[in-house]
């Protein structure tokens, strides 16, 4: 008996060493050894993962060390090239598996495969928008006189002058982003915090970006026009933090991409008259909205533009879905004088409406702040959106 236990155990060892698996920072599970063995990845080649890092200067080189992952608070993956032993192109995608979560990259295939991954340094949000925002960022410049409006820098112009506000979110890989730019992962960057505010729980230096297009599905603002409707129970707000949000924590590295997010209060002010360029700060109705996911302010659109027209950089102009009407919902609510409450809309027409029933279906863009310490890359365009290559560190 002990001489056959002997052998199990050696046999079990010699499988263990004929097979091999980058797995970084995650050792080898027994549990692992069957799918590990049909990947016939072999211990000796030590070729067939590369790990390439930017410096800060901008030059590339080749880790040494191919077990170890990048520092994440300086380096983000921002894509891979793999290809077979012919040297011919594979969609790395179809080659390995890749959790920004977990800090793992895996092959997979059964055939010889070689990839390579990127991992660049990026710039701080605020400074890199400075340098590649252009014209349209009120930011500026290096050099130039960062202008803020309602506590924010923004991009601000027409639909033909604001081009370069793009940025992916789900996604470090740009081809992923482009290859539906109506998908779930291009987004556009109102604006960044200037300034911390306590009174709802924002710092400096944090994006606010809006979904490039709506939701596929039409929301209620609030299933009542009552005078005590808030945001807090309202029908779009529960949809967009249950139902949105779940669509980005269900995406591959989703807990990464989740935990971006900022959770923050969000001002559901009673604005009577056509909303400004300032947002009224309504401490009591903020009170009970302390989620992550809302919807622009009427403020955010009047600053786009500062026009109520068809040019507006944040109206959309296509990409509606089962809305004939092309009417969007904004987060500002509109407090009559009597029993009934609405809350404005932005028509097709570009301008702003108040006297709209809650109750109705409407579209809802999703809005959400990310949290301090994001740094970029990329160029802001719909080709070539901005890529988030640090996780925040706070």
């Amino acid at each position: 008996m002990k001489r056959k236990v002997l052998i199990s155990l050696i046999t079990i060892s010699m499988l263990l060493e004929g097979v091999f698996i980058y797995h970084l920072f995650n050792p080898l599970n027994i549990k692992e050894l069957e799918k590990v063995q049909t990947q016939k990845v072999l211990k000796s080649n030590d070729k067939q993962l590369a790990i390439w890092v930017q410096e800060t200067n901008g030059e590339w080189h080749e880790q040494e060390d191919r077990t170890k992952w990048p520092d994440s608070s300086t380096h983000g993956f921002v894509g891979a090239e793999c290809t077979d032993s012919e040297g011919k192109d594979i969609e790395w995608e179809k080659v390995l598996t890749f959790s920004l979560t977990d800090k793992t990259a895996t092959i997979k295939t059964k055939q010889t495969s070689y990839c390579t991954l990127y991992f660049a340094t990026g710039e701080t949000a605020l400074e890199y928008l400075e340098k590649k925002g252009g014209s349209t960022f009120a930011g500026g410049k290096t050099g130039t006189e960062k202008v803020a409006v309602d506590g924010m820098y923004r991009f601000k112009g027409t639909n033909t002058q604001v081009l370069n506000n793009y940025i992916c979110f789900g996604t470090t890989v740009e081809s992923t982003c482009t290859a539906n730019a109506s998908g779930n992962y291009m987004y556009r960057i109102i604006g960044i915090t200037s300034e911390a505010d306590s009174d709802i729980g924002l710092y400096a230096n944090q994006l606010k970006i809006i979904r490039a297009v709506p939701s596929k599905q039409n929301q209620q603002w609030h299933s009542s026009t009552s005078s005590n409707t808030r945001w807090g129970s309202s029908s779009a707000k529960n949809y967009l933090n249950g139902t949105f949000l779940n669509t980005i924590k269900n995406l591959p590295d989703g807990t990464y991409w989740d935990s971006m997010i900022s959770q923050h209060g969000w001002y559901i002010t009673d604005q009577t008259s056509i909303p400004g360029s300032t947002e009224p700060k309504d401490k009591t109705l903020a009170g009970d909205v302390n989620n992550r996911i809302g919807l622009m302010y009427g403020s955010d659109y009047i600053n786009a533009y500062q026009n109520y027209s068809t040019d507006n950089w944040l109206l959309i102009t296509n990409g509606w879905t089962n809305n004939p009407s092309m009417e969007e919902w904004t987060m500002t609510r509109y407090g009559s004088s009597n029993t009934k409450y609405f809350a404005w809309i932005v028509l097709k027409s570009g301008s702003l409406n108040r006297d709209y029933d809650m109750t109705f279906d409407r579209p809802v863009r999703p809005v959400f702040y990310l949290r301090p310490g994001v740094n970029l890359t990329g160029e802001g365009t719909k080709d070539h959106p901005y890529i988030i290559t640090t996780m925040p560190n706070n």
